[in-house]
Parts: C-alpha cells; sequence; structure tokens
C-alpha cells in the first residue's frame, strides 16, 4: 500500500475490506501450503490489507504532533511482521492481541528515534 500523507493513509485504511475468520484461514493456509510467491504474496496482502483500519486507529490514538507519516511507515512494517510471525490457524491467541503488541512496540521505537 502506497501513501503520500497520514491523511490519505487513514483514507486508504477506511476503504480496507475486513477479512472474516473463514477468509483468514484460508489465506493462512494459502500461506502454508503454497509454494507460488505469489499466491503467498497475495494471501499475505489480503491479510495486511484487512488489518490496516486496525494500524490507523492506533495511529489515531495518538496526540495529533505524533501522528505521522513516519508513524505509519513504522506501524505498517509492525503489522507486516505480525502477519509473518503468527500462525492464524490456532485457536488460543488472537491477532488483534498479537497486533497490538507489535504496535507498543513500533510506537516505542519511533518515538525512540
Amino acid at each position: 500500500m502506497i501513501f503520500i500523507s497520514i491523511e490519505d493513509f487513514y483514507k486508504k485504511a477506511e476503504n480496507s475490506i475486513r477479512l472474516t475468520r473463514d477468509e483468514e484461514i484460508a489465506c493462512a493456509k494459502e500461506l502454508r501450503e503454497q509454494d507460488d510467491a505469489s499466491v503467498k504474496s497475495s494471501a499475505r496482502q489480503r491479510l495486511i490489507e484487512s488489518y490496516t483500519p486496525m494500524v490507523a486507529a492506533h495511529i489515531k490514538r495518538m496526540k495529533k504532533d505524533m501522528q505521522t507519516l513516519t508513524l505509519a511507515v513504522y506501524c505498517m512494517q509492525a503489522l507486516e511482521k505480525a502477519v509473518d510471525a503468527f500462525n492464524f490457524l490456532q485457536e488460543s491467541e488472537t491477532f488483534t492481541h498479537r497486533l497490538s503488541w507489535w504496535l507498543r512496540q513500533a510506537t516505542t521505537a519511533y518515538i525512540a528515534r
């Protein structure tokens, strides 16, 4: 996803389509079972785009002067790491719980830079 301003990021996040649990499981199975890189990339991208509104909501909770494009990039990188590291086929932990941890880490790294 490419964006040129924080407002553009918010607008694109609003237009993202949220996947159902069954669609998430289907994407996770594609990621795990497929050898074709383009299929894996497509499934991964769908998962990332599905959770972009959560990233936008996280950024909107920050003070106005912290809501920058740089923070959006840090948080989107955290989302990508979370999607790559999470096992969507498990039932014990929710992805949103894990993603919130990654977002807090990204925000801390942004502040510390």
